[in-house]
């Protein structure tokens, strides 16, 4: 769980300031970064929990 936690803020932290990045410069490729992180950090975290809650199955039944 630690492990989650570091790489949820460490992607919290890549987000801002890809974001921040964004404001001075206006260029595109920094919101579109910022958004594809979002994306695959979604598509990560459904994969964990999906697992997690089959785990949770399995160790129940």
């Amino acid at each position: 769980m630690v492990l989650v936690r570091l790489i949820a803020f460490a992607v919290i932290v890549a987000i801002g300031v890809s974001l921040l990045a964004y404001l001075p410069k206006r260029e595109r490729k920094y919101l579109d970064f910022a958004f594809r992180l979002i994306k695959y950090t979604l598509l990560l975290l459904s994969v964990f929990g999906l697992f997690y809650v089959l785990e949770r199955l399995i160790l129940v039944a």
